[in-house]
């Protein structure tokens, strides 16, 4: 037996009102799993910011601690 079929068999124990509970589930669940999706954080990977310092001839370290050192003053 599927899990379809379990549950159709199931859910065909339960009384209207209770079928209908289920029905509200299902539909709560299936949005959710929309909103997760939409939702779910791209890779910073597959920004464009990126990489943008690997073809610059400049050590990006040192270029950030003179920076921070000039924030001291």
């Amino acid at each position: 037996m599927t899990l379809s079929e379990q549950i159709e068999k199931q859910l065909n124990t339960l009384p209207p009102e209770k079928q209908r509970e289920v029905l509200d589930f299902i539909a709560f669940l299936q949005q959710h799993i929309t909103v997760t999706q939409v939702t779910k954080p791209r890779s910073l990977k597959k920004h464009t910011a990126f990489g943008s310092w690997k073809s610059r001839k400049i050590d990006a370290i040192k270029y950030q601690q003179n920076l921070r050192s000039k924030w001291g003053n």
